[in-house]
């Protein structure tokens, strides 16, 4: 008992220091915000398109295409390494947990076996997708109904508060949708996936939800998180208003995290590592969102701004990853995986320079896991026309 309060207290004192951090950079935002405010205006989607998250039906026939040709790609180079990842076979060991219990800062046993099978669920969905293999396919739907049978929520390890479980549901939520995305809806539901488990899938993405939302409240990559789950929970769902309001909190978020300079937020105060989370889930947000009709994400500009203010972060940190320039250099460190390709196709799609990023990316190919969001963006977005 003591311990749910405790954590209805830490949710409760959280959101309020969240709005609160809505002030940050404010005179940075100010002129800008009715630009910013009115590019953020609800717009409903439904129908939704499916598979709707990071695969369409035809980004899938595209990789099916790349992996059967003769020609080393970046795409067919991306997925031999996703195939590299023991977590995508067949036989995989998963074992569904009752709780999770979230460690701060760190990461508990328990957390690695739910991001692990989460890992396996999508891979065992996507090479399926891909492969045929309905050994694949058979393990994807054994890991979803497993933990859809079992799990009842996150606990908090002994000085961890309640926002941890936040941001670790918000990071893994959209992996878990993305693997039951794919089994639900590819090939018009080739899976034979039974209406029985979808639905109890969809009481364990909202018990996920319940968590992942309360995330994007922040204003930093905690936000980002929160948006980017919101927005993949109203996707799977056909939920116009859940799509909407993380849509809406991403575009608010974007000028927040990425300043005019093109400076990242949390680059000059923390490391080269967690900006990236930002830019990784804004980039995810914005494949998305076009997948459903919307390129507002990756367009979106603050006042008279001539580049789109996301493609300015990305150039800003190429720059710091290839150069050292800026506010911080992170000539020892790479990109982070999952979000490289994504971005360049998005914004070679669009028409937007970002020359810098786009070698950054080259340099890093083929990228692999990353451990909180999806990866392997080379995989499943690689091109080879830049």
């Amino acid at each position: 008992m003591l311990r749910t309060t405790a954590f209805r207290f830490h949710v409760l004192a959280l959101a309020l220091l969240a709005g609160a951090a809505g002030s940050v950079r404010a005179a940075e935002y100010g002129a800008a915000a009715p630009d910013v405010a009115a590019a953020a205006a609800p717009a409903a989607v439904p129908p939704f398109k499916h598979p709707g998250l990071l695969m369409t039906q035809n980004r899938l026939a595209s990789i099916r295409a790349a992996v059967q040709s003769g020609n080393a790609g970046a795409m067919k180079t991306g997925f031999n390494r996703l195939l590299q990842d023991g977590r995508g076979s067949h036989t995989y060991a998963h074992q569904a947990l009752t709780t999770v219990d979230v460690v701060r800062a760190a990461g508990g046993p328990q957390e690695g076996r739910w991001k692990n099978d989460g890992f396996a669920a999508y891979l065992n969905a996507l090479r399926w997708a891909v492969t045929g293999d309905t050994r694949n396919r058979d393990k994807a739907i054994q890991i979803i109904d497993a933990w859809s049978a079992k799990f009842t929520g996150f606990t908090l390890a002994p000085g961890t508060d309640a926002p941890q479980a936040w941001l670790e549901a918000a990071w893994g939520l959209p992996v878990w949708a993305s693997a039951a995305e794919i089994l639900r809806h590819h090939d018009g539901g080739a899976a034979g996936w039974p209406q029985a488990s979808q639905d109890r899938f969809n009481g364990y993405l909202n018990r996920l939800y319940g968590y992942a939302n309360q995330a994007s409240a922040r204003t930093n990559n905690w936000g980002v998180s929160g948006a980017l789950a919101t927005m993949a929970t109203g996707v799977y769902q056909d939920d116009a208003n859940r799509y909407n309001a993380g849509l809406n909190r991403m575009k608010q978020l974007i000028p927040l995290i990425v300043y005019s300079s093109g400076e990242v937020q949390e680059l000059a105060a923390r490391d080269c590592h967690h900006p990236q989370y930002s830019l990784a889930g804004i980039a995810q947000a914005a494949e998305m969102a076009t997948i459903q009709g919307d390129t507002s994400v990756w367009l979106l500009k603050v006042g008279n701004e001539p580049q789109p203010r996301f493609s300015r972060g990305l150039e800003y940190m190429a720059k710091s990853i290839l150069y050292g320039e800026g506010v911080r250099d992170c000539r020892s460190n790479g990109l982070y995986p999952g979000y490289s390709e994504i971005a360049v196709n998005g914004y070679m799609n669009r028409g937007t320079p970002i020359p810098n990023f786009q070698n950054a990316t080259k340099r890093g190919r083929p990228d692999g896991n990353a451990a909180e969001f999806i990866g392997w963006s080379a995989a499943t977005h690689g091109r080879d026309d830049f």
